[in-house]
C-alpha cells in the first residue's frame, strides 16, 4: 500500500477486503513513507475474516510527510488458485486533523 505525491500526511486509516478462502495473511508490516524526518509512528494492525484495518499516526507532527513511498505491505499465503479481487478505502488527515482526500483502485490477482 502507497501514497504517490502526498502532501502533508499525519494520519492514515486503511481497510483492506480480500478474499480469504485464497489467501491467508501471513503478515502486516510497516512501510517507511510516515516515519520520514524521523518522526516517531504508531502503527496497529486487525486481521478479521477478509478484512484487514490498518491504522498510521505520526507522533507530535506539525508537518506532515510530503511525497511518495510505502504506508504499509501485507504477505500473505496462497491457500487455494483462482482470481482475487482487493479492494482499499480509508481516510487520511494532515496536521491538526485537516481531512486530505484518497483515491484507491481495486486490484484484481491470480492465485495460483
Amino acid at each position: 500500500m502507497s501514497v504517490i505525491d502526498a502532501q502533508r500526511l499525519s494520519t492514515v486509516t486503511l481497510t483492506l477486503i480480500y478474499d480469504a478462502t485464497r489467501l491467508r495473511v501471513r503478515a502486516v508490516l510497516e512501510g517507511s513513507f510516515l516515519r520520514a524526518g524521523g518522526v516517531s509512528v504508531a502503527f496497529a494492525n486487525q486481521v478479521n475474516g477478509n478484512r484487514i484495518d490498518i491504522t498510521l499516526a505520526r507522533g507530535a507532527d506539525a508537518t506532515g510527510a510530503s511525497g511518495t513511498g510505502v504506508l504499509a505491505s501485507v504477505l500473505f499465503d496462497a491457500i487455494a488458485p483462482g482470481p482475487v479481487t482487493m479492494t482499499m478505502s480509508g481516510m487520511a488527515t494532515g496536521p491538526g486533523g485537516a481531512a486530505m482526500g484518497l483515491r484507491f483502485t481495486p486490484v484484481t490477482i491470480t492465485v495460483q
